[in-house]
């Protein structure tokens, strides 16, 4: 079988298990890159993969630039050979190989990084009051931006929220189908839940196609968002806001997780409200409190202060 055909079915299997169309996405690009390297090497046959064109593959990544002529990121390194993996493993569930090929190639050691820019309280306050609380429109935004901010939720997580999972007298959401699709439940502040109840009551309520269509966020023609639509409501009130930092959808689940930290939320309840399947994760917001605690050492401490007198 070509290799080519062979990735066209496995992207199928994918959507028909109900992958994200993001994912599957990805997948596509990455699996893309795979075919074209192959093709380079006039390797266009399932039955021509084996661990050593593999390996060569595993090696041109490690020395392949971006177009800016930088080196390719591990992180980005290790996405591309997890899609390989991912298709050998299909090649051999679907009987076309009988052995996995990629089983044994290594994997760079992934880089864990700090968001570039963390936003404080006072950025977010002024992103937050940047909608018009007199249209529906803009009642309705800020509510995504209190939610975002809220719970730490994705930006597809939020556009997925649908009105049965919101529990505003107990103040709790449930996110459903979540990263990794997995369900998780996440608290919800009481300032939130009352802007919840008000937009429900008196903004949704009167929305065209309210009736119809149970996504908490609706768009114009009365259908849920998708998750660009939220990505856009952020983007337009931090330009409005006219702060110098980067701002993203998640910026504010960063700054949710980094003021709960501040604040001395343990990181196992964080893990759970950010839904990261791996603690490591979770810990890179220690070493942003592990900044701040330098910082203020460095301006308090008697020793720092005489060598900077």
């Amino acid at each position: 079988m070509q290799i080519d055909e062979a990735v066209r079915r496995y992207l199928n299997a994918m959507l028909a298990q109900g992958r994200s169309a993001h994912t599957v996405r990805g997948t596509k690009s990455a699996l893309k890159e795979l075919v074209a390297f192959l093709a380079s090497l006039e390797i266009t046959r399932i039955e021509q993969l084996d661990p050593d064109v593999l390996l060569r593959y595993r090696e041109e990544l490690a020395w392949r630039l971006t177009p800016k002529g930088a080196p390719l990121g591990p992180n980005t390194q290790s996405n591309l050979l997890g899609s390989l993996r991912a298709f050998c493993r299909f090649l051999v569930d679907q009987d076309w190989l009988v052995a996995d090929p990629s089983k044994n190639i290594p994997n760079p050691k992934k880089t864990q990084r700090l968001p570039r820019a963390i936003l404080e309280p006072r950025e977010i306050w002024t992103i937050l009051k940047q909608p018009d609380l007199s249209t529906a429109t803009g009642y309705r935004n800020r509510v995504i931006l209190e939610v975002l901010y809220s719970t730490a939720m994705r930006r597809e997580e939020a556009a997925n929220l649908k009105c049965p999972d919101v529990d505003t007298e107990s103040g709790y959401c449930v996110i459903r189908q979540g990263k990794g699709r997995k369900d998780r439940v996440v608290p919800l502040g009481e300032s939130v839940c009352r802007l919840i109840d008000t937009y429900l009551a008196g903004v949704r309520a009167d929305w065209v196609g309210a009736d119809q269509d149970d996504h908490l966020f609706l768009n114009r023609w009365g259908h849920g968002m998708n998750p660009n639509s939220v990505w856009a409501v952020v983007k337009k009130y931090a330009a409005a806001a006219k702060l110098k930092k980067p701002v993203t959808t998640h910026s504010l689940r960063h700054a949710c997780a980094t003021h709960m930290m501040r604040a001395g939320a343990p990181i196992r309840h964080l893990q759970e409200m950010l839904g990261h399947v791996s603690l490591e994760t979770t810990q890179l917001y220690t070493r942003i409190t592990i900044n701040d605690l330098k910082a203020i050492h460095a301006k308090f401490h008697p020793r720092e202060r005489e060598e900077q007198g």
